[in-house]
């Protein structure tokens, strides 16, 4: 006795014997071709890990593989292990490289940023430079409006290099300046400086 049953891929109503009724029944050879090609293409279906975008993997290595990604591009990304942190100057939060976090002490969002915290905190050195030039002398020629002569040095009143206040600083000569430092330096029994560590 025959049955009517559907075809699996198509919908066609095709007849079978009770005994070649199977979980999944087709009309033709070009209808179990497309569903097992349809079939393969699901088992090839993955989630990208850093985007998390469905994409059809072609690879080979689908066994050996933990991780698997939608484009190189993804694949750079998810590697080079970023993280959220905030900008020290403005608290904007942005990506960065986990090794260049573990490297610097201060993190920011752009040179610009960088540049402010230095000026006004001076906790990134001693001198700490912007464009090449001395945060306290930069602060005082955009204070004065020009450009500091090679004789003019910047004192800092309080003897403390990390307080760049435009109310610490003052334009001295090199001799002035010289001599102000050389009166608070202790001298040994011959007049000489002692070094001071």
């Amino acid at each position: 006795m025959r049955l009517k049953i559907e075809c699996n891929w198509c919908g066609k109503e095709i007849s079978r014997k009770r005994s070649m009724i199977k979980e999944r029944n087709y009309c033709s050879r070009t209808c179990l071709g497309k569903a097992n090609a349809e079939r393969f293409r699901l088992q090839r279906l993955k989630i990208c890990d850093y985007c998390g975008q469905e994409f059809e993997y072609k690879g080979r290595h689908k066994k050996r593989n933990i991780h698997f990604f939608c484009s190189s591009k993804c694949a750079n990304k998810y590697k080079t292990k970023r993280m959220t942190v905030k900008c020290d100057w403005c608290d904007l939060e942005f990506e960065k490289k986990r090794s260049d976090v573990n490297r610097s002490n201060h993190n920011f969002c752009k040179p610009e940023c960088g540049h402010s915290f230095k000026r006004w905190t001076g906790v990134c050195g001693y001198s700490p430079l912007v464009g090449g030039v001395p945060i306290h002398r930069k602060i005082m020629e955009e204070t004065l409006g020009r450009k500091l002569t090679d004789n003019e040095e910047v004192h800092h009143i309080d003897f403390n290099h990390h307080n760049n206040h435009i109310e610490n600083l003052v334009v001295l000569s090199k001799s002035e300046h010289s001599r102000i430092h050389a009166v608070s330096k202790e001298r040994d029994v011959y007049g000489r400086f002692i070094d001071q560590k």
